[in-house]
């Protein structure tokens, strides 16, 4: 992973967590591994909030949708009775 800028933080966490991380992730690769662990977490919400705001949405819109779709129903039920789907011919393969 390549980033153009990179900044310094003052970071505090549990002595626990610190430990795990010490155990787990060599020196040398755990501030990539932050910096990945932090992009995850970011998607996550991200996406969570995305989520959140396309349900407010529709909730918004469901009246406006709904009466929308009564008056379409009608239309949809006169058009059935006009229009005639075909099914296509089923060929039989057998040799002859």
């Amino acid at each position: 992973m390549s980033y153009n800028t990179l900044k310094r933080i003052g970071v505090s966490i549990p002595d626990s967590v610190l430990k795990e991380l010490q155990w787990l992730v060599p020196g040398r690769k755990r501030s990539n591994y932050i910096v990945r662990a932090v992009e995850e977490k970011l998607e996550g919400e991200k996406k969570t909030r995305l989520r959140e705001e396309m349900i407010k949405g529709y909730n918004a819109n469901a009246e406006t949708d709904a009466s929308m779709a009564e008056e379409w129903r009608y239309l949809e039920e006169e058009t059935e009775q006009f229009v005639e789907i075909k099914e296509p011919k089923k060929r039989s393969y057998r040799r002859k």
